[in-house]
C-alpha cells in the first residue's frame, strides 16, 4: 500500500536587523507587483493572455522562473480557493432559499386561516411577517443569480488587500486621513511572498536554503536576492539562529535528506517552499514540507484488529469500535459546538475533538474510516432540517475543516486514514443497526462506514416489524432487488421507508425481532408513545406478539 503524504506548514517568527527588514519588505513589494500583473493577464480572454516568457518579458525579467513559479502557485491557489468558497455559498444559498420558501408556504395558510376567523389584528402582524420574508427571498435569489452568471461567465472578482479595507477609503475626506489609509493598503496588498521548491534543487529550494547551525536544534536561511535588488542588498541575505516551536522532527529530516543527497545523487531530495508574512510585529517564516509517514511513533497503525468508523455532523463526531468481523464493540460522542464561536475558537473546538477522537484510536489499536465526500454533499445531506436552530448549528459546520484536520492528525500519528462511499449509510443504519444496538441515527451510519470498508454487504432484512403508539404490530415487506443495481435500489428502498418510518415507530430487523421476542420484550406505554423494554410486562404483551401471523 502506498505510504500517503501530506503537506504540514510550521512557523517561526525572524529576528532582523534594519537592512534586512527593508530587503525583505522590497522583494515583497517587487513580487506582488507581478503577482498582480500576471493575474491581470489571467482575467483576459484565453485568445488574449501572454504565456509565461511573453510576460516576463513584458515585465522586464524582474527574477527567474523558480520565483515566478511561486507566483503562479499563489494565484493559482487563491483562484481555486474563491471558486471553491463560491460553490459552497451557491449551496448555502440554495437550502436557504428552499427553508424560506416552506415557511412563507406556511405563513400564507397561516395568514388566509387567521383572516377567515376574524383576527385583524394578528392577520396584520402576519400580513408584515410574510412582506418581510418575501423581501428577503428576493434578496437572497439576487445573489444566487449574480453567483451563477458570475461562475458562467468564468470569473474571480479577487480584491488585493481587502474589500474591507477599500470600503472605508469612500469614507474618507482629510488629506492626512487619506494618506494613512494609502499607508496601510499598501502595506496589505505587499505584506507577503512565497519562494517554492522542488526535489531536484540544491537544499530543497533554489532562492531559500534552509541549513543546519552550529546552534542545537537552530537553522540558517541562505535568501537569494532578485536581479533588480542586488545592487541595493547584495547577491544574498543570511538569516541566523532560526529555531521552530512545532515540526521539529519533519523539518529536521527534510534538512538532513537534503544534506544526505548533495553527497549521495540517489537520494530524492525533499522539496521546501517558504512564505514570508508581515504582520504588526514583524516578519514570520511558514516552512511547508511534505510528511510521509508518523513522527510521534515508529509504526503505522493498520486494519489488522479492526477500525474505528467515523460519521461526521454538524454538532459532533458520531464513532464506533468494530472488530475485525465488522461487529461494533463501542461507541463514543465528540462534540463540536460550534455555533456563536468565531474563527479561532471553532478551530480549537475541532481541534480538540480530532485529537480526543485520535488518541481513541491510538489507544484501541485501530485505524480509522470516514466518509468520502466534500461540503457540497454534505450540506445537501442535512438541507432537509427545516428548523431555525440545525439551520444555526449548519451554519457554523465546518466540514473541510474538520476533514483536513483528521488527515493531518493521521499522518502525525502513524494511524492510517482509510475513504468510504458514504451512500446510503444513514438509511441502513437506522434499518439494521440502530434499534438492534441501541444506537442514534449517526453511530448507525458510522458503524455502516465502518463495515462498508470491509466490503460488508449490507443488504435489508426481508421483512420489518414496527410497532405503532397503539400498540399494534405491523409488518412491511421492502421492495424487491431484481435486476436493479445497488445504488438503484437503495433509492428506492429509501423512498419506501422513509414514510414507512414516520408511520410506525421500527425496532429492527425481522430475526433481531423474534430473538428480542423470545427474551423480555414488552409493548410499554410510554408518554412519548414510543415502546419500551420492560421485563415485568412480558405476560401482558405476550399474546399480542404472539398471535400475529409473521410471528
Amino acid at each position: 500500500m502506498d505510504t500517503p503524504t501530506k503537506t504540514l506548514t510550521f512557523e517561526t517568527r525572524l529576528d532582523l536587523i534594519h537592512e534586512q527588514d527593508a530587503a525583505l519588505c522590497q522583494y515583497a513589494e517587487l513580487w506582488n507587483q507581478v503577482k498582480f500583473r500576471w493575474f491581470a493577464n489571467l482575467q483576459k480572454p484565453k485568445a488574449q493572455q501572454l504565456n509565461r516568457t511573453q510576460f516576463m518579458h513584458e515585465m522586464g525579467m524582474p527574477f527567474s522562473y523558480r520565483v515566478f513559479q511561486g507566483v503562479q502557485q499563489s494565484i493559482k491557489g487563491l483562484i481555486q480557493s474563491y471558486q471553491t468558497n463560491r460553490n459552497n455559498r451557491l449551496v448555502t444559498l440554495d437550502v436557504k432559499i428552499k427553508q424560506l420558501e416552506k415557511t412563507l408556504n406556511k405563513l400564507k395558510k397561516r395568514c388566509d386561516h387567521v383572516a377567515k376567523k376574524g383576527c385583524p389584528q394578528q392577520a396584520k402582524q402576519l400580513r408584515n411577517r410574510l412582506r418581510q420574508k418575501e423581501v428577503k427571498l428576493r434578496r437572497w435569489q439576487q445573489k444566487l443569480s449574480a453567483l451563477v452568471a458570475e461562475k458562467q461567465e468564468n470569473k474571480t472578482p479577487i480584491c488585493f488587500g481587502g474589500r474591507k479595507l477599500l470600503k472605508e477609503r469612500q469614507a474618507l475626506e482629510t488629506g492626512s486621513a487619506i494618506e494613512g489609509w494609502k499607508q496601510r493598503w499598501h502595506e496589505a496588498r505587499h505584506r507577503e511572498f512565497l519562494l517554492v521548491g522542488s526535489h531536484d534543487e540544491s537544499w530543497g529550494c533554489q532562492n531559500a536554503q534552509l541549513s543546519p547551525s552550529e546552534q542545537e536544534d537552530a537553522y540558517q536561511l541562505k535568501l537569494l536576492v532578485p536581479h533588480q535588488l542586488r545592487a541595493t542588498f547584495g547577491t544574498t541575505i543570511h538569516i541566523d539562529h532560526l529555531q521552530f516551536k512545532h515540526g521539529k522532527a519533519a523539518i529536521a529530516q527534510a534538512v538532513w535528506q537534503n544534506q544526505v543527497k548533495k553527497h549521495d545523487k540517489s537520494i530524492k531530495g525533499q522539496p521546501l517552499s517558504f512564505r514570508f508574512k508581515r504582520d504588526k510585529k514583524g516578519w514570520r517564516l511558514l516552512v511547508s514540507v511534505e510528511v510521509a509517514g508518523p513522527t510521534e511513533q515508529a509504526e503505522w497503525i493498520d486494519d489488522d484488529q479492526g477500525v474505528i468508523g467515523v460519521d461526521v455532523n454538524p454538532d459532533h463526531l458520531a464513532v464506533v469500535e468494530l472488530d475485525r468481523n465488522g461487529n461494533p464493540l463501542q461507541h463514543r460522542t465528540f462534540d463540536l459546538p460550534l455555533h456563536y464561536k468565531n474563527d479561532a475558537q471553532r478551530a480549537a473546538i475541532i481541534g480538540d475533538a480530532v485529537r480526543d477522537l485520535m488518541d481513541f484510536a491510538a489507544q484501541q489499536g485501530k485505524a480509522v474510516v470516514i466518509e468520502k465526500l466534500d461540503f457540497q454533499q454534505k450540506k445537501r445531506q442535512y438541507q432537509k432540517q427545516d428548523h431555525s436552530q440545525y439551520a444555526r448549528m449548519l451554519n457554523a459546520f465546518a466540514y473541510g475543516k474538520i476533514k483536513d484536520l483528521i488527515e493531518t492528525q493521521s499522518i502525525k500519528r502513524g494511524i492510517h486514514l482509510y475513504h468510504v462511499n458514504p451512500a446510503y449509510t444513514s438509511l441502513l443504519g437506522r434499518m439494521k443497526y440502530r434499534d438492534r444496538h441501541g444506537f442514534s441515527d449517526h453511530h448507525a451510519a458510522a458503524l455502516v462506514i465502518g463495515r462498508r470498508y470491509y466490503g460488508f454487504k449490507e443488504k435489508p432484512p426481508k421483512q420489518l416489524i414496527g410497532i405503532n403508539a397503539k400498540g399494534t404490530v405491523k409488518t412491511e415487506h421492502p421492495p424487491v432487488r431484481m435486476a436493479l443495481g445497488d445504488y438503484q435500489y437503495y433509492n428506492k428502498l429509501q423512498r419506501w421507508y422513509q414514510p414507512l418510518e414516520k408511520s410506525l415507530d421500527f425496532l429492527s430487523g425481522w430475526r433481531h425481532f423474534r430473538r428480542v421476542n423470545r427474551v423480555s420484550y414488552s409493548v410499554e406505554a410510554r408518554l412519548d408513545g414510543r415502546p419500551g423494554m420492560n421485563p415485568d410486562l412480558i405476560q401482558e404483551s405476550t399474546p399480542l406478539l404472539s398471535a400475529h401471523p409473521a410471528l
